[in-house]
């Protein structure tokens, strides 16, 4: 690496962190599912697998915890439950959790796949 690269990456890192931690700062704290219903309805956001790149994702929840998600023309069906404090979901060959957040009129939920093939974050279609 030549001396001229490194202020470049300094300056890449510092700005990448720089983000996250808004992105992180924007997003409402967490709160626990006590009910399906509180996190049924439609919801859209984004996907991303592994190093790819983000594709548009539609989440339906049912009140009885049965899930459709999309993207890129795929349509998967699941399960949430509720397993003590945590909120799980599960596909035909995924599962992970999700976190609802919630606060200042924001609603989010970010779903997490448990061998990070993928992760997902949604907000209420309108």
């Amino acid at each position: 690496m030549s001396r001229s690269t490194i202020p470049i990456r300094i300056c890449s890192t510092l700005l990448t962190l720089a983000l996250l931690s808004a992105v992180c700062a924007a997003l409402p704290p967490v709160h626990p599912v006590t009910n399906i219903r509180q996190i049924a309805g439609r919801w859209q956001g984004q996907i991303k697998f592994g190093g790819g790149s983000y594709q548009l994702f539609y989440l339906t929840i049912n009140r009885d915890g049965r899930l459709i998600a999309s993207w890129d023309g795929i349509t998967r069906y699941g399960k949430v439950t509720l397993e003590g404090p945590r909120t799980r979901f599960s596909f035909y060959i995924w599962s992970g959790n999700l976190d609802y957040l919630e606060g200042n009129g924001n609603r989010v939920i970010l779903m997490k796949e448990d061998f990070s093939a993928w992760d997902a974050l949604v907000r209420p279609l309108r």
